[in-house]
């Protein structure tokens, strides 16, 4: 189907509460950036960190690639900012700081296969372990950027392990795919989560991202920054979640 017509009918997916989309039960965020996790299921966190629910968000690589060119941050600096925006982000939705993993690959070379692809896998494992997981949200597996696509990747392999894994894809740069060009995918099935309640929540966890979303980093004329557009489909009460595809 085209590009179009799948993000429409993500748009129309009926509402629900974030407690009857994860059942009460723990659940692990694969997030291939630094910020990625507040965009997509910020609302989701905030609402089950405020249940009691047991949340973990593993952030896959170190957000150096934004702003290459900078001399006032340097890769060294420019990774602990972005992990120091995670934490304050985490702390604006109620989610505590040891419930952040970082595994600290670098930008824009998350692995997609051979030993350092089953490396990360087996790190994510562990994690889904620990906090006993009943569900995995990830990046849409069509998000154009090479770590959506390997964060994808690693769910699947994941669920290959553990069949009982629940997969939810969450789009992101899905949002801003060409609408005539064709998903090979069916129709997408799952939810709209009202994220009402913790709307404000979420933007302040957004906004802590301060390096993506504003001129933070003045000294990079091509470095990354959100625009109106592109931070749009994430400023609105709802969050989209659809099943991963077996």
């Amino acid at each position: 189907m085209r590009v179009a017509a799948f993000l429409d009918a993500l748009r129309r997916l009926p509402v629900t509460t974030p407690e009857r989309l994860t059942g009460n039960r723990p659940f692990v965020v694969l997030s291939p950036h630094p910020d990625d996790d507040a965009l997509g299921t910020g609302g989701l966190i905030a609402a089950a960190c405020g249940a009691g629910q047991r949340v973990v968000v593993v952030t896959l690589t170190d957000g150096s690639g934004s702003h290459p060119r900078s001399i006032l941050f340097p890769r060294d600096k420019l990774v602990a900012l972005r992990k120091a925006e995670s934490e304050s982000a985490a702390d604006r939705l109620g989610l505590p700081i040891d419930h952040l993993r970082f595994l600290g690959l670098p930008d824009a070379e998350a692995p997609s296969a051979g030993p350092a692809f089953e490396r990360a896998m087996e790190a994510i494992l562990a994690v889904v372990r620990e906090v006993d997981a009943a569900s995995i949200f990830v990046t849409w597996g069509r998000d154009p950027h090479c770590d959506h696509e390997a964060a994808d990747r690693m769910a699947r392999a994941l669920r290959r392990r553990d069949p009982t894994l629940q997969l939810w894809s969450y789009p992101i740069w899905g949002w801003h795919l060409d609408g005539a060009a064709e998903v090979d995918e069916p129709a997408p099935v799952g939810w709209r989560v009202d994220i009402s309640p913790w709307l404000e929540a979420k933007r302040d966890a957004v906004a802590a991202h301060a390096s993506q979303m504003t001129a933070l980093v003045p000294d990079d004329p091509q470095g990354f920054r959100f625009t109106a557009e592109t931070i749009a489909p994430f400023r609105g009460p709802f969050e989209y979640f659809f099943k991963v595809p077996a």
